[in-house]
């Protein structure tokens, strides 16, 4: 669905504020809402269409492919709302961006600030602000790459004490997924099982590679797994080149 694709790219950009993902998620719903609003006359069109297909292959009446196509608007419209009903983590992650320091140091973001404050209460303002004040004019801080780098530059140099609220709220970025993976790249295991049980494979190698795919977290515990492979590799008989050399 390309308004999916769309809403993807627009969440990518660094320049993101809660007015902007509002926006873009009202149209987003509006969109869908409008394609569920003409489901009777995209199906009829589609049915219409598809009389010409051959009899033998079944196909969904208007009526049936009405009544799935508005189920299916009608989750994504839930879904969105529900997964944008709290969107102040992305404004929290501004105020820790290191190529926005400089910025920052000649006009402090009170807006971000205030904002991150009211997504979480736990949070002492004044000394947040006074901590970031000394971020944001600090040269050594503004060479982290991310989020993460800077938390470590603290927990290395033991200033968890020091920059206190910084750190929670580090913590708390950290730990909060900010963005899914593009719509259409990301397949469940569940999925996979069921199309690796539907097709049947005659070759040992692709069953081999499916089984490694779904299973990949338990191939990560087994201990010098690679090496044990090419080692397996290396003793197979009939091979053209030799792996294994006597002394």
């Amino acid at each position: 669905m390309p308004h999916v694709d769309i809403l993807y790219s627009q969440l990518q950009k660094r320049t993101i504020d809660s007015v902007f993902v509002q926006g873009i998620m009202q149209k987003f719903t509006d969109n869908i809402q409008k394609i569920r609003d003409s489901l009777f006359t995209l199906c009829g069109e589609h049915s219409g269409s598809g009389s010409q297909l051959a009899k033998k292959r079944r196909t969904l009446g208007p009526g049936e492919l009405q009544k799935v196509s508005t189920e299916v608007c009608d989750t994504i419209l839930v879904h969105a709302k529900q997964r944008f009903a709290f969107t102040k983590h992305l404004i929290s992650a501004t105020l820790l961006q290191a190529d926005r320091f400089q910025q920052y140091h000649s006009q402090f973001p009170e807006a971000a600030l205030n904002t991150t404050v009211e997504a979480y209460p736990m949070l002492n303002k004044n000394k947040l602000k006074t901590e970031l004040s000394l971020i944001y004019s600090n040269d050594e801080f503004k060479s982290c790459s991310g989020a993460v780098a800077l938390y470590q530059l603290f927990m290395e140099n033991n200033l968890q004490d020091t920059f206190s609220e910084t750190v929670a709220l580090l913590k708390i970025l950290i730990t909060t997924p900010m963005t899914t993976a593009e719509s259409e790249r990301c397949f469940s295991t569940l999925k996979r099982i069921k199309t690796f049980l539907r097709n049947t494979m005659s070759q040992d190698r692709l069953n081999a590679l499916a089984m490694l795919s779904m299973e990949k977290n338990l191939i990560k515990t087994i201990p010098d797994f690679n090496q044990r492979v090419i080692e397996k590799f290396a003793t197979l008989k009939d091979r053209r080149a030799k792996f294994m050399y006597k002394k």
